[in-house]
This record gives C-alpha cells, sequence and structure tokens, in this order.
C-alpha cells in the first residue's frame, strides 16, 4: 500500500517545510524499520539546520535502508541534490579520520528522484564505493523512499496526513488519525489520562509487550473502541523515546481488505477495528497485535481493563479543564462508562443507547437502582417492583443486558447496579406509569421503614449484610437515588405523575415513612442514605426531624450513643449531619437546618468521635469558608437567631468562629444534583470575610458576661480582630474590670498582660498588634494594674517559659532573661515581704517548681532557707515539690548540718515518714544520701526506698548492689532491674536470678500495667544471662516460660525455643498443654491449666526455629529425626493429628533454599516427602498465608498483591518438582492466593460501583 509517492515527496521537496521537517520523516522510518539502536541523533525542526552531521546513527541493520553498524547521513532537499551529495562525501571524507570511515557507512538521502541523464544513481554509488574510504556508500531518492514509505504504512499514514498533507489510502490509518476522531467525539475533547485513569499498570504492562514484540494482546472493555482508544494513549502518554518507537510502527486497521494487504508485512504494531478484527490472527503472525472486545463478546483470555474509580476518573477530568470538583460529578454521573459519557457530553448529536430496545425489562432494575441477588428481601423488592412472582423473570432480560457494548447494568459478584442511574432515567423515566409509581412507593416505604429487630441473646451471630431479612445497603442506596432522580430531574427525562408534581409524589412517600419523626432507630437504620433522602424530600425530612427535636428532644438523645466497634467507636448519628450539612447549602432551608444542628449540639454528650454537630455549624458558618449558599447577611441573620434561641451552645460555637491567624477547615457534605443557591453565590471577598468576622466577635461580647475564662478566649484571639471590633472589646473589658471584684479581675487582666507581652516580644511577625493597638492595649492594663506584688509577680511563674518582653528570638539562651526576670521578682518579694512572701507566692502559681529552682538563685542565708522550708513543709503537701528543692539546696550548700534543720521541721511539724521520705527523695543518689535517709528512723528509710523512683545508679559497684538490694528487700524487684540495667555485668547472675523470680508476683499484682519499658527493661536482662556461661539452659527456659507475655514483639529465639527446636518432649508438653486428647471427652479445665494453656500457645506461636537450623541452613538429618520423635510421642498422647499441624505451623517459618533460592529449604522438603501427611502440609499452607500479616492496599487495588504471591508460589513449585508432595503443596498456595486474588477483584468491582 503506497500513502505516499516519489511523485508527492519531489512536490514536497520544494516547500520550506520540507528542508527542517525531512530528517524527521527518515528518522521516523529508521525507528519503524531497525532493529537494536544504540544511538540515533537526527536534529530537524529549529535544529535542522545545526552544524555537523545531519545524522547519525548506530543499529543492527535492515537491508535495505539502513546500514548495519555506525553511519552518517546527510540530506539534499533542494533542486541540485546530486551535486550537494558529491560536495557532501569530498567534505565528510576529509573531516573524518580512516580509522573512523572503515567502520561508518556514508548515507545520502533526498526527497527528489535522481534525474542526471549523464550519470546513474547505481553508476554514482558504485564509484564511490570502489574508492573504499568509506565502510560502504548508499544514495536514497525520492523512488527509494517511496518504496521504503511503503514498508512501513504507519509513519507514511501519518506524514501523508499531517506533513505532507495528503489523504491516505481507506482502510488504515496512524493512530493520531485514530486519536483525532474517537477524543473529538466528546465535548470538550476528551485527553489520554481519562483512558488511562486507574489503568496505569495495565497500560505499562501494555508497552512492555509491544516493546518486546508480544504477538497477541487481548483487552476488553466496554466497546473494541474503548480497548484501541486505551492502547493509543498509552502510546501517547509514554516517554518521548517509547513513543516515537511505537508511533512509528502502528496502525490503525480498519478494514478487512486493508488487513489482508497487510499481511506479511513485518515490523509493524497492528491495532485492527471492525471488520479488521476478523483477521486479528492473522496479523499477529507478522507482528504485536492488540486484540480488543467488548462488553457483549465473548472472550479468549482477555484482559478486562480497570473500571477506574470516580476519585481517579474525576481528577483526569482536570486535563480537559474541568475543576476536581466537577470532574468527580461528572465521573459519578457517566458512571464511569465512556459510553454514557459520550451520551452525556457529545461533541455531536448523541447516539440512541441501543438498550431503549428492551426498556421494559429494565424499569425494576432503574426504580431500584442496585441490589444484591443472593439477598431474599431484596429479590422480594425486585419481584415487587416488576409484578412478578420469580426473581428469575427479573434477572433472565438483564444477563443479556449487561453483555451490551454499552450496558445499561453492571453485574459484580452477586451485586447488581445501574451503570449511570442518571443517563437512565433520563432515557426511561418517561416510561415510568402510574402502576410502576404504586409499586415503587409500596416498596419504598418498606424498605426505608425497616428497623433491624435487637438480636437475641441466644440467637447466632450474623453480620447485618448477612440477614435474609434485611434489605442490603445497595438497595437501599439505589432506590434513595431514584427518589432524588425523580424530584430533581424529572424536567430533563420527561418524568410525570398524574394528579401531582414528581417533588410531592417524593414528599408523599416520606412523610408516609412510619417511625420517621418519633423514633430515632428508623434514623439510625437509615444513616448511610440520609443525606440523599433529605435532598430528595427537604421539608418533609425537617419537618421529621423538627417534632423528634420538641422539648428535651428524648426522643432522640439515643442517637448519641456509642458502640464498642473493632477499631473506632460506632455511631449512628453522623448520617444525620451529612444530610442537616447537605440542606444547609440552601439559603431558603439554612435557618431550619442550622436550628435542628443547634439543638442537636445542646443535647450531644459528646464522644470519642470529632464529628460532631457543633463542628458542622462552625463549618457552614466560617467566615473565610462558609459551607452555605447564603450571603453574608443572611449567614449572619441566622447565626444571631441560633445563638439566641439555643443559648446553651452559644459560646462554644461562637468561641469556635472566632477569627485565627492560622486556621482549618473540612468541607461539608454537599447535594449530590440539587444546585442549592449556586445562582446567587456570593463572591467571597476580603471585605465580605472582615465583616462576617466583626459579627462573630460583636455576637461573642453579648455572650462573654463576666466570665475570667470566656474574656482570656477573646483576649487571646483579639489580635486577628478587624479594628472597630478590637476598640468594641476593649471598651467592654474596660467596663467589666471596673464593676468585678478584684477575685474576678485579676485573672482577665492577668491574660491580659500575658497576651500583650507575647505580641510586644514578636513584634516584627505578622499576627502582632500593631503599636497603636498595642498601646491601646497598654492603657487598659496599666488602669488595672493590682497594687499587690504576688500577683504582680506570679505569671512568671505559670508557665515554663513566659514571654518576657526584650527577648530575643535568635537569642543563644532565651531563658537568661526568663530567669533574670524571676530573680528580681523573688528579690523584690522577699525585700517586702520576707521568705513567707515566697510561700504566699507558691501558693498562687501554677508551676511552683520553677519557683523553687529560682530560689535556689537568691542563695538565702541557711536560718533563712530553714524557714522558708518550715513554711512550705507546714502548708501542705501542694508545696512538697518546693520544699523537696530547699531540702536539696539546702544539702549541697550546708552539707550535712542542714539535715538537723530538716529533722528539727519534721519533727516540730509531726510530718508522717511517708511524707518526709518522699521530700528526701530530691537528694544524690548514693550512699552518702541513703545514710542521712536511715538517720530519720526506720520508717522513713522504709517509705524512702518503697516510694521513690528508680533512677540509674552511677556510683560505685557497691553502691550499685546496696540500692538493688534496697529495692528488692521493699517488694520491688522491677525497681532494682530498672536502677542496674545500663550496668547489668556488674550484677552476679544468682542476683539477677533472684530479680526474675521475685518480679513475678509483683508484676502480676500490678496487672500488667508495666508498659514497654519494663518489657525492655526484663529482656536486657535475659539477653545478659544468655551470654552467661554460669547459667544452665534449662533455668533460663523456665523463666522465659513465666515471662512469655513480655515476648510478644521480640524477634530473638528464647532459650526455651530452642530447646523445644532440639528436644522433642518439651514440644510434646506444650502440645498437651493446649490441645486435649483426639479421643478424649471436652470438660471444664481449672484457672492455671487455663493459664498453662494460654502460655503455652503463646510459646508454640512464638516459635520460628526450626529444628536443626542454624541462621539459613537446616541439618536434614537433625530436622527428620527430630520429627519423627515428636510424631511417635503424640501417637503416644493421642495427639497425632494437632501435632502434624503444628509441625508443619513450625516448618512454614524455614528459609528459602540457598542453592535454587526457592522456598522452601532442601531439608524441609524432604521432611515433606518423608512425612506424607496432608495435616502436616495443611497446617504448613494456612500459617504462611497467616504469615502475610497485615497489609494495605489501594482504592480499587484488587487482587494484584494476591497473584504476585501467587506467581511466587507458582515458580516456587516449578523448582521443587523433584519433591512431588512439596511441590503439589506449593501449587495449591498458589491457587489459594488466585481465589483471594478474585474476591479481591470482586470487592475492588463492587468498591468501585459505589464510587
Amino acid at each position: 500500500m503506497r500513502w505516499v509517492t516519489a511523485t508527492n515527496l519531489q512536490q514536497w521537496a520544494d516547500t520550506l517545510q520540507a528542508r527542517t521537517s525531512f530528517p524527521a520523516l527518515v528518522a521516523d522510518l529508521i525507528r519503524a524499520t531497525a532493529a537494536n539502536i544504540s544511538d540515533i541523533r537526527f536534529p530537524n525542526g529549529d535544529k535542522g539546520q545545526v552544524r555537523g552531521f545531519d545524522g547519525v546513527l548506530d543499529a543492527t541493520g535492515m537491508p535495505t535502508y539502513v546500514p548495519d553498524g555506525r553511519s552518517i547521513w546527510e540530506f539534499g532537499v533542494t533542486e541540485g541534490a546530486a551535486g550537494k551529495a558529491a560536495s557532501d562525501y569530498e567534505k565528510r571524507t576529509r573531516q573524518v579520520d580512516e580509522a573512523a570511515r572503515k567502520e561508518t557507512t556514508f548515507v545520502f538521502v533526498s526527497p527528489r528522484t535522481w534525474d542526471n541523464p549523464t550519470v546513474k544513481l547505481p553508476d554514482w554509488v558504485q564509484a564511490k564505493r570502489e574508492q573504499g574510504a568509506w565502510k560502504d556508500v548508499k544514495y536514497i531518492d525520492g523512488a527509494m523512499l517511496e518504496d521504503w514509505l511503503s514498508t512501513c504504512p504507519a509513519v507514511a499514514a501519518r506524514w501523508a496526513r499531517y506533513e505532507l498533507r495528503l489523504m491516505p489510502s481507506a482502510g488504515a490509518r496512524s493512530i493520531d488519525e485514530f486519536w483525532e476522531e474517537f477524543s473529538n467525539r466528546f465535548s470538550p475533547a476528551l485527553v489520554e489520562e481519562v483512558l488511562l485513569a486507574g489503568r496505569e499498570s495495565q497500560g505499562e504492562e501494555l508497552l512492555r509487550g509491544l516493546n518486546e514484540g508480544t504477538a497477541r494482546l487481548a483487552y476488553a472493555a466496554d466497546s473494541p473502541d474503548e480497548v484501541l482508544a486505551f492502547a493509543v494513549a498509552a502510546i501517547r502518554r509514554a516517554e518521548p523515546s517509547v513513543r516515537f518507537f511505537l508511533e512509528a510502527r502502528t496502525l490503525i486497521v480498519d478494514t478487512e481488505d486493508a488487513a489482508r494487504a497487510l499481511v506479511g508485512k513485518s515490523g509493524l504494531i497492528f491495532l485492527p477495528r471492525g471488520q479488521a478484527r476478523g483477521i486479528a490472527g492473522l496479523l499477529s503472525q507478522y507482528g504485536p497485535t492488540v486484540v480488543s472486545a467488548g462488553a457483549d463478546e465473548k472472550r479468549s483470555n482477555h484482559v478486562l481493563l480497570n473500571r477506574p474509580h470516580s476519585s481517579a476518573l474525576g481528577k483526569a477530568f482536570v486535563a480537559m479543564g474541568f475543576t476536581e470538583e466537577e470532574g468527580y460529578d461528572i465521573a459519578r454521573r457517566c458512571g464511569r462508562s465512556l459510553a454514557v459519557l459520550a451520551r452525556q457530553r457529545p461533541s455531536g448529536t448523541a447516539e440512541r443507547p441501543e438498550w431503549m430496545d428492551s426498556a421494559e425489562p429494565l424499569l425494576p432494575a432503574l426504580l431500584a437502582g442496585a441490589w444484591v441477588s443472593s439477598g431474599n428481601a431484596d429479590q422480594a423488592v425486585l419481584c415487587t417492583l416488576a409484578k412478578c412472582a420469580e426473581y428469575e423473570v427479573v434477572e433472565a432480560p438483564l444477563r443479556k443486558l449487561a453483555k451490551l457494548k454499552d450496558p445499561p447494568v453492571d453485574h459484580v459478584g452477586d451485586v447488581w447496579t445501574m451503570r449511570s442511574s442518571v443517563d437512565a432515567f433520563v432515557h426511561l423515566g418517561h416510561l415510568i406509569g402510574p402502576e410502576h409509581l404504586r409499586q415503587f412507593s409500596a416498596a419504598a416505604t418498606r424498605v426505608f421503614s425497616y428497623i433491624p429487630p435487637a438480636p437475641k441473646e441466644d440467637e447466632l451471630f450474623r453480620p447485618l449484610a448477612e440477614r435474609q431479612d434485611a434489605h442490603s445497603n445497595w438497595l437501599r442506596e439505589g432506590m434513595m437515588t431514584m427518589l432524588l432522580h425523580m424530584a430533581v430531574l424529572h424536567e430533563q427525562a420527561d418524568f410525570t405523575v398524574q394528579g401531582t408534581t414528581p417533588q410531592e409524589f417524593v414528599n408523599g412517600i416520606v412523610r408516609g415513612l412510619p417511625g420517621l419523626s418519633g423514633d430515632y432507630r428508623l434514623l439510625a437504620s437509615l444513616q448511610d442514605n440520609l443525606a440523599l433522602l433529605a435532598e430528595a424530600a427537604p421539608i418533609p425530612f425537617l419537618e421529621a426531624l423538627e417534632r423528634l427535636l420538641e422539648g428535651d428532644a428524648a426522643a432522640i438523645k439515643p442517637i448519641f450513643e456509642e458502640q464498642k466497634g473493632f477499631l473506632t467507636p460506632r455511631t449512628y448519628y453522623v448520617g444525620l449531619l451529612w444530610a442537616l450539612e447537605t440542606l444547609a447549602w440552601d439559603p431558603a432551608l439554612l435557618l431550619r437546618s442550622a436550628m435542628c444542628l443547634a439543638r442537636l449540639t445542646a443535647i450531644d454528650p459528646g464522644g470519642s468521635l470529632s464529628n460532631r454537630p457543633i463542628n458542622s455549624l462552625r463549618a457552614i458558618f466560617l467566615s473565610w469558608s462558609p459551607n452555605t449558599g447564603a450571603h453574608a447577611k443572611q449567614r449572619t441573620a441566622v447565626l444571631a437567631h441560633i445563638v439566641r434561641a439555643v443559648p446553651a451552645i452559644a459560646w462554644p460555637l461562637l468561641t469556635k468562629l472566632l477569627p485565627r491567624s492560622h486556621d482549618t477547615s473540612s468541607p461539608t457534605a454537599t447535594p449530590k444534583f440539587r444546585e442549592f443557591g449556586a445562582a446567587e453565590r456570593e463572591a467571597l471577598t476580603f471585605g465580605v470575610v472582615w465583616e462576617s468576622q466583626a459579627a462573630v466577635v460583636r455576637l461573642a461580647l453579648e455572650h462573654v458576661g463576666q466570665e475570667p475564662g470566656r474574656w482570656e478566649t477573646l483576649i487571646g484571639a483579639m489580635s486577628e480582630f478587624p479594628p472597630e471590633t478590637l476598640d468594641s472589646m476593649l471598651s467592654a473589658l474596660d467596663s467589666v474590670l471596673a464593676e468585678v471584684t478584684s477575685d474576678i479581675r485579676f485573672p482577665i487582666w492577668d491574660a491580659l498582660r500575658k497576651e500583650a507581652n507575647r505580641h510586644r516580644a514578636f513584634a516584627d511577625t505578622d499576627w502582632a498588634l500593631r503599636p497603636e493597638a498595642l498601646a491601646r492595649v497598654d492603657a487598659v492594663i496599666e488602669k488595672f494594674k493590682p497594687d499587690d506584688q504576688l500577683l504582680q509577680s506570679a505569671w512568671l511563674f505559670d508557665d515554663w517559659m513566659p514571654t518576657v518582653p526584650g527577648v530575643a528570638a535568635d537569642a543563644e539562651d532565651p531563658m537568661a532573661p526568663v530567669d533574670a526576670a524571676r530573680s528580681d521578682a523573688l528579690r523584690a518579694i522577699v525585700a517586702s515581704s520576707g521568705v513567707q512572701g515566697l510561700v504566699d507566692l507558691a501558693k498562687r502559681v501554677k508551676q511552683p517548681h520553677s519557683l523553687a529552682m529560682s530560689v535556689q538563685t537568691l542563695q538565702l542565708p541557711r536560718e533563712q532557707l530553714a524557714k522558708l522550708l518550715r513554711s512550705t513543709v507546714e502548708t501542705g503537701d501542694g508545696l512538697d515539690i518546693v520544699s523537696t528543692t530547699i531540702i536539696a539546696e539546702g544539702f549541697m550548700r550546708f552539707g550535712d548540718s542542714f539535715a538537723g534543720d530538716v529533722q528539727d521541721t519534721v519533727a516540730a511539724l509531726d510530718v508522717e515518714p511517708r511524707r518526709t521520705a518522699r521530700l528526701l527523695t530530691g537528694l544524690d543518689e548514693n550512699m552518702h544520701t541513703w545514710r542521712v535517709v536511715s538517720s530519720f528512723g526506720r520508717d522513713v528509710n522504709e517509705a524512702y526506698w518503697a516510694q521513690k523512683h528508680s533512677y540509674s545508679i552511677k556510683g560505685s559497684t557497691e553502691e550499685l548492689l546496696f540500692a538493688i538490694e534496697s529495692y528488692a528487700s521493699r517488694g520491688r524487684p522491677i525497681a532494682a532491674i530498672e536502677a542496674a540495667v545500663r550496668r547489668l555485668k556488674e550484677v552476679t547472675s544468682d542476683v539477677l536470678l533472684r530479680l526474675l523470680d521475685s518480679a513475678i508476683p509483683e508484676i502480676n499484682a500490678s496487672q500488667g500495667r508495666g508498659g514497654t519499658m519494663t518489657a525492655y527493661y526484663l529482656e536486657q536482662v535475659f539477653d545478659e544471662l544468655e551470654t552467661r556461661g554460669d547459667v544452665a539452659p534449662e533455668e533460663l527456659a523456665k523463666r522465659e516460660f513465666a515471662y512469655l507475655p513480655f515476648f510478644g514483639r521480640r524477634k530473638k529465639p528464647l532459650t526455651l525455643h530452642r530447646l523445644m527446636a532440639e528436644r522433642a518432649g518439651l514440644f510434646m508438653e506444650a502440645i498437651c498443654a493446649v490441645f486435649k486428647a483426639a479421643n478424649a471427652e471436652a470438660r471444664e479445665v481449672s484457672e492455671n491449666e487455663r493459664r498453662l494453656a494460654v502460655a503455652a500457645y503463646d510459646l508454640l506461636e512464638g516459635l520460628r526455629l526450626v529444628p536443626g537450623q542454624a541462621g539459613n541452613d537446616i541439618d536434614e538429618k537433625v530436622l527428620l529425626q527430630w520429627c519423627y520423635e515428636v510424631r511417635d510421642l503424640a501417637k503416644t498422647v493421642d495427639r497425632v493429628d494437632v501435632t502434624d499441624g503444628r509441625i508443619g505451623h513450625l516448618l512454614a517459618h524455614a528459609p528459602a533454599s540457598s542453592v535454587d533460592g526457592a522456598w522452601p529449604h532442601q531439608a524441609v522438603r524432604s521432611a515433606i516427602e518423608s512425612i506424607a501427611s496432608d495435616k502436616l502440609e495443611n497446617g504448613l499452607a494456612i500459617e504462611r498465608f497467616n504469615m502475610r500479616g497485615v497489609y494495605g492496599k489501594g482504592i480499587g487495588e484488587g487482587g494484584d498483591q494476591e497473584r504476585e504471591l501467587a506467581k511466587q508460589a507458582r515458580n516456587w513449585a516449578d523448582t521443587t518438582q523433584d519433591f512431588p508432595r512439596t511441590s503439589a503443596m506449593l501449587m495449591r498456595i498458589a491457587e489459594g492466593w488466585m481465589r483471594d486474588a478474585e474476591r479481591a477483584d470482586v470487592d475492588a468491582a463492587k468498591q468501585s460501583l459505589r464510587s
């Protein structure tokens, strides 16, 4: 087939375009012809006139036109090409050294046909070759290019259409031509991302197959054209080098004649379409062929193209100029189907779907929307809608419709759903008559009013989805969506209802739901679909909810109750919030929706979920991101109304709405189809935001009253207030401070002063108050400054690092000014009030420890320090942290002489021993301190060791051992271990074993509250003991058994595990402790037996070391001997089957072979063959599945992970064919993974139907 002739090339050569584009044509021909191209450089376009060779190529040659190895290419487009060829030949011969020329072919190419009457082209070429200057010489003229192009029809078709502007011959096209036609069926034109959405990995697999020359690449989608469009999109979005290579070879073949003409052409990639698909098998003999199939065709090993999730498809639509939100909406409405999209967004007249000819059997499916065919309740509803007795009557015609190219329904597993309920309703809505509506009304009332009965105590557990008397969520959502279509899309569908309007028909169904206005359980049962119900019938929904909220709202309060869930609590009110959020978008419904949310907020008891009614209100009214279509003035009016009508929520809501310098918000639920207030949506300008914020502040000032906590909130937010509202706040604050008593005035004044200090310290930030505003704040602070020195200083000790003016953000020691300010304040207090002033201040501040540390900077004389100690101790244990610090300072500065002062204080105030001991815990951990403590008497010494924290001992070994014994003798072996954990090598094995033994009662008494650090300390002890030769393995193993619960996350094998892998009897003891004999009667077990069984089971589960294993190798003889011994013992105790299962469980953890890389190790393979136990192999297979552990999947991922695991198991089975039982077992494992993959595919497909 010749799309381009030599004459066409001759004419094209006269154009300016040819001079710059001709190298690209030659490059395309080379890519379509040559194999193994290692280097290609053919500058064209703007780069076509640069210096150097016109082209450089290094490739495996393909006769006749591509030379083997390295070649340089020169081009001549203008007239006189023969002369330029001779000139270029001479020039390049001079420039290139002889050695390089001997390895290089010189090629000259011209689009003009050789026309030299004196010298024939073959003679010119032969003469140059005889000179021997180059490895070879070639001249390719227009006539030869015509022939070359005929062997590369994909290149010829594309260049004929887009460069030479020629119409190609009928029956075959380039992929560019196909894409231009296909993409422009849509408005706006489709982009490649849409075809690849959710199919990225399949696109990569296709490109890999095309590059590797796979003969048959079979794919199926809704239509064959979608398959071809997918293939073309994958090529067009490939890396440039891959794209250019594939584009040059790929051809769309439309007709059978064209396909037959291409038979025998090598080096091409075929995408047969229409009639040509019948020749696909023949074409695949000569080049990679994409075999396409539609939904209505039989498929033979076709890969089904993934149907993308709406979220992925919505993102792809962004490239077509839509927002992501618009894209998601388009994806959802078209059912993720390109066929439906072409009808909804056609560039011309949309095609009538062929399923319109089977409209009648579709109507029950349309009214149901979706259902589960395995559910009796769902089947009954479909029979009601179809007015038939047998469900098969409903489903039989749908199975045929599901196989159409453009099917109206999807069938995944046991789920049926309309592909695009919008598309179907628009086309079929006019066929819905009175009888259909009567049946639908009855069915909808039955489905929506169903409340699952509470299960009985003796009833077998079944998830709700598996109960045959419950309708599926698919059906509920499907019928609820149909209600919404009737209410909103009736004009587009020409849907009418006799004697009333579609909206009133829908309202009547919702109003008629028994229990909607009186039983919260109905709302709970509908919670997943309440937003759809509310959008379909807003007024009846709000009427029902308002009745439930009347009075004390006792009828709806239980909806907030939380039930325990697997990971998170289970609640039933969230759907109600989504419904009200949806309705709040309608300006006309904002007040009623907000009032319902306000009343729900008032009765909300709170809970573990952050999704609360008050947060819905915040999102709706947030000044900078309102989630409603109402304009600012309306929002403000509604907000003012609800805070006055429901005062209990006023302050909590207003504080959430106060302006902040950094804020976040989450979008609320939005309408699915209604466009509430979209036409008059207000532009959100800065002015609108500022006015809304000012309104919130004004409302807050109305509700702040004289409560210090509320004023602190306002003061903390005042920097973000609009200027006029800041003045209003300061004026109101001035009035309040003038009226209230001092105990109320001080916390408000203190909050204002702290905030002013913060702004002054960070004056150069964007959020700080400007100097003029700060001056107004300072005026209020100065006006109400307290006279009390303590009140003026307390703030310095309320925070760990209070904001002190003058602290530079980049200061080397930011605490230095704080410490200085604290010291200055304390000196002033001591000067005016003595040490009692320090005590009074300590009683006021929030961090008395900071005060105690600052007291040290005063260097008080011993007498004053002792007096201060006595006063703080006398004040009560609330200042013990201060007293402890004073005692530590006293001993540090005055030595043991200060002990007398402490003893005098304790004696004079009759301090009980336990408190006295606590006051001494601030002293250093050493022998000297412990002697001082003992001097306070036996009771104090006992209390000291019984309650002090077990800090790591840093002194001598003698001090370490003394501390260990002191803790242990007071029943605190865990504390002894904690104190010694960093110095275990200094502690004898006998002591460590004794600590482990004595720690068990302590741990049991604490009911396992030791935490992860205790487990870490114990593990360190066991690790240390494992290294010691004076500890018998049996002794260590006995203690490991006692501490098994602490080794749940330990990776390193226990000594006990090693013993079990060596001693068959020990392994069998664990089996007997857990499992009863096969023929024994079940009996009640004692508590000790139960605990032993739990511990033994944990031991068996933790056993990962295979007998005979050393690293990644296993001694086959040792393994087999151990297995035989265990199985012999199992026979004697009647536990053969369970023992074989546990042996298999253990062997599942064996390493892979170091010889062939396959799993399991050869020793395990031999054991499997030798033992020949189905129970063993079953136990092994089960554990291999369980070893996968927790895993994650992406949205719509399907069974790809499981297929990889199956592939791995099959490869192992192939490698281990010399071990037939092992190989067969691995194949069963592979089959199990494939079953899981198929289930995951179905689950993903079902999930996609909901997206």
